[in-house]
């Protein structure tokens, strides 16, 4: 048994959510050790669609362009996108889309871009990026048992060649899975949905470019006699994800050998003979699961490991980074000695409402075509429910008890436009198209102000003096700004290190009672004290 290591933070899993939480903590100057059982990443493509407001987090951390880049050269043939359905690939046809892509339209103005990079592809740049950062990260190594206190966790650790060890970490990120371990010992219960159905996910490597001839799609449903699949594209040519439909009542993954599944396969593409090569399997089904609780003490829930569901729209991974996120700059703050412990507490109150839309809107995407936005005479009431991915991933709105001055009000809005809770809208401000607004706040608060902001300089400086927290002024040119936030000359957003807005001047928040704002927001002061008598006894 060697020496205990002490460090800030501890995360346990390195997938998208974890290495992700790595790269928040490093972009926030917090050490951190990551532990992960596997040797290396992913070999299946799992998650495939990189989400606009993801794309901006890893803006925020300037890796968005090593990202894109390796975006630009996942598909090998092609376009993304589109479904098909039929008894085989060779003979499926292509939806009418119609109505589905009528609700991409009028996209929510960012500076970032969709992109496609399956994750067996995007968990290896993460973790380059990460070592790169100086980033602790270890892979082969597994979390044998963990004591949590109220002061921190000790965690007891085992590596491959069988050496424990010891870490002490004052927080605990649980990023390990849909099983989590963790969320298991400690007890946690959850909401939860039966699975509607069980697949077998077989990701295979067999050139269909002639059986296609020219034909791409993003999903295609298959049903014939032999097999009920839904195929999924990785690079459009030759690896593909075959979701074998099964019975868990009456056969199980031992029942699949590599040989009945490529069978499979090749009934579902509808060509006997063709070459198929299986690469890995694993079986998967539908049900839902958000947890009652994202913290215990010092032990945080993050990704899959606090909520699972299908993963139609791509909600799993990308919710599960958002997660992440809006976890680390408290965490950040809070080890800082900016912050107080309340801060924390407001990860599950923003973040468990998140997932429960996301499972409740994959969980609507349960028949393939009501995921395409297609109307059947039974749909009617599932389609009225189905919410734009902009809407679920950038344009919803925190919970008033989380942010300064926000009043009640719908989860989500129409348009961003400066509304306390939300995302900051986006707009250029330089002629290079370089440099947006959303790419203000961070690893900071910043203060947005309309045109002149001399009082707001002021309040600034103050406000750093007293807290410590830090804090920028931005003066924006009135035009276009002043039309899309509705604040007139002089007015102000207060914006989180996350870029959601925590306060407006036309809502309780003034120069003067910005310091107290800070401290409200940042768990030093309660969150029912009123602003004026904060700043009056300040």
């Amino acid at each position: 048994m060697t020496s205990t290591q002490h460090v800030p933070v501890l995360i346990v899993g390195g997938g998208l959510v974890g290495l992700s939480a790595a790269l928040f903590l490093e972009y926030h100057g917090v050490p951190f050790v990551l532990i992960e059982k596997r040797t290396g990443g992913s070999t299946l493509p799992r998650s495939r669609g990189v989400h606009t407001r993801t794309v901006e987090l890893f803006r925020q951390l300037g890796i968005e362009n090593r990202v894109q880049q390796a975006a630009a050269t996942a598909l090998k043939a092609g376009r993304f996108g589109g479904a098909m359905r039929g008894a085989s690939l060779a003979t499926a046809e292509r939806l009418d889309l119609a109505n589905f892509m009528k609700s991409l339209e009028n996209p929510e103005p960012s500076p970032s871009t969709f992109c496609f990079l399956p994750q067996a592809q995007l968990e290896p740049i993460l973790t380059e990026l990460a070592r790169e950062r100086g980033g602790d990260l270890r892979f082969g190594v597994e979390l044998c048992e963990f004591e949590a206190a109220a002061d921190g966790v000790v965690a007891t650790l085992r590596d491959q060649s069988g050496t424990v060890s010891t870490l002490r970490a004052d927080y605990l990120i649980a990023a390990d899975g849909a099983g989590s371990p963790i969320r298991q010992a400690l007890g946690i219960t959850g909401w939860e949905l039966p699975p509607t159905h069980h697949y077998l996910n077989v990701f295979v490597r067999a050139d269909l470019t002639e059986v296609l001839d020219g034909r791409t799609f993003s999903q295609c449903e298959i049903v014939n006699d032999t097999v009920r699949a839904l195929v999924l594209t990785k690079n459009n040519t030759d690896e593909w994800s075959f979701h074998l439909e099964y019975d868990p009542a009456r056969t199980d993954l031992t029942d699949y050998p590599v040989q009945r599944c490529a069978e499979l396969v090749r009934a579902a593409i509808g060509v006997p003979d063709i070459a198929v090569e299986v690469l890995a399997r694993t079986a998967w089904d539908t049900g839902v699961f958000v947890a009652d609780e994202y913290r215990r003490d010092r032990v945080f829930l993050v990704g899959d490991a606090a909520h699972r569901h299908a993963p139609w729209g791509g909600y799993g991974a990308n919710t599960g980074i958002a997660d992440a996120h809006n976890l680390i700059w408290k965490l950040a703050s809070v080890l800082s000695g900016t912050a107080g412990p309340a801060l924390l507490d407001t990860y599950q109150a923003e973040r468990r409402p998140r997932a429960i839309v996301a499972a409740e809107q994959a969980r609507l995407g349960t028949e393939f075509t009501t995921r395409y936005g297609i109307e059947t005479p039974d749909n009617a009431a599932d389609l009225a429910r189905q919410l734009s991915t902009n809407t679920v991933m950038s344009r919803y709105r925190y919970d008033s008890t989380a942010v300064l001055g926000a009043r009640p009000g719908a989860p989500h809005v129409d348009l961003l436009t400066g509304q306390a809770g939300t995302r900051v809208p986006h707009l250029w401000i330089d002629s290079s198209q370089r440099i947006s607004t959303v790419d203000l706040p961070g690893p900071g608060f910043a203060v947005l102000v309309t045109g002149a902001s001399a009082a707001w300089r002021d309040a600034v400086a103050e406000a750093h003096w007293e807290t410590g927290i830090d804090i920028t002024v931005h003066a924006l040119p009135a035009g276009e700004w002043a039309a899309r936030t509705g604040l007139p000359e002089g007015g102000a957003l207060l914006v989180r290190p996350d870029g959601f807005v925590a306060g407006r001047s036309d809502e309780d928040l003034y120069p003067s009672t910005l310091t107290a704002a800070l401290r409200r927001i940042n768990g030093v002061l309660p969150s029912d004290t009123t602003l004026l008598g904060a700043a009056v006894g300040a």
